[in-house]
Formats: C-alpha cells, structure tokens, sequence
C-alpha cells in the first residue's frame, strides 16, 4: 500500500503516521468548523470518517451530556480514536469500524452527524448523504468539513482514492439527498457546508 492509500483508509505503520500528521495539519480547520458548529447539549452525535478520533473528544468537551460516537472504516482509525477517547470509552463514547453508506444506527436517532475531512474518500456520496439523513432526528443536522487544499496541485492525480467536490457540489448533493436549509461558510481554501433534516 502506498502512502497516498492512506488518505482514505489508514492501515499499518503508515497509516498510524498519517493518522498523526492528519490531526496536526487538519487543526486549524477543526478550530474554524468548531466556532460555526451548534453541537448539542445532549442525545447522540455522529462523527464520520473519524480518523484518530480527535475531533470525537473536541464534540465531547463541548457537550455537556450527549454521547458521541465515531465511525471510521480504517481497524487503524478506529484503534487510534479508542486510545485517544479511553477515559470516555463505555460512558459517552463509542468508537466503532462502519461505513457510511450503511450506518448501525436506527431512523431518528442522531442530532448532529459531522464529516471532517472524509467525503472526498466516499464512493457513493449521494446514497452516504441519504443514509445519515436517515438516521437523523427532524431538525437533526449533517456538517461536512474539507479543505480543497493547494488549488495548483491535481489532489485527484496525487491521491487516486479521492474525488474533490466543491462547496456548491456537496450543498447540491445535500440537497438531493432530502436536507433544507442548506448553507456555506468557506475560508480560503476551507468549506463547512450544513443542511437539516
């Protein structure tokens, strides 16, 4: 497996250096998404594509009482996000390995599902939208969070797995999946995009 494999899917020793060096270049946007996000003081939250589960314990401190869950599709992801919730582990936090295209998750059941860096990895980004639709209670609300990145590099020929989506593409794609209200906030190459159910 390449190094570029595991932007979309950390595995092995790579993929644990990745997983590293993902959370210290994604801060800044994990900040800027975090000063636009009304996280819920409690029920369920969602965070897809978790990755080392960083983002999971920022949903954490900022709730008082809602239990997150992660979801990665990595064994990797997943074993690092435990590690770095354990003090959370079997109270209000769940780590768990799953797509997003087939969430373990009943109708109606999630408040906030966020998406950190992830999309772009998504095979089927139409039916992933429609299935955390699903899972979301009336009024819940889905946040996607990327980054274009350095608009000189060809992201796509650098990293085969992933297909780059603009702001107004994923608000488009929302919108078919059923979401309203769907609004855009973007910092130079940083997008938040956020619809309801």
């Amino acid at each position: 497996m390449s190094f570029t494999d595991n932007f979309g899917n950390p595995k092995g020793l790579l993929g644990r250096l990745m997983l590293v060096t993902m959370e210290r270049e994604h801060l800044p946007m994990a900040k800027w998404a975090f000063s636009l996000l009304e996280i819920p003081q409690s029920g369920k939250i969602l965070d897809v594509g978790c990755g080392g589960g960083y983002n999971v314990r920022r949903l954490l401190e900022k709730s008082a009482a809602a239990k997150v869950i992660g979801i990665d599709i990595s064994e990797e992801s997943v074993r690092k996000a435990k590690k770095i919730n354990k003090d959370e582990l079997g109270g209000r936090c769940e780590i768990i390995q799953g797509s997003a295209e087939k969430l373990p998750f009943e109708d109606e059941e999630l408040e906030l599902v966020t998406a950190f860096e992830t999309v772009f990895f998504w095979k089927n980004i139409e039916s992933s939208f429609s299935e955390i639709r699903r899972t979301l209670k009336s009024g819940g609300r889905l946040a996607v969070i990327n980054n274009y990145g350095d608009p000189k590099i060809d992201w796509e020929k650098k990293v085969p797995c992933m297909t780059r989506h603009t702001a107004g593409e994923i608000k488009n794609l929302m919108e078919k999946a059923g979401f309203s209200d769907v609004k855009i906030s973007e910092k130079g190459t940083l997008f938040f995009v956020e619809g309801k159910k």
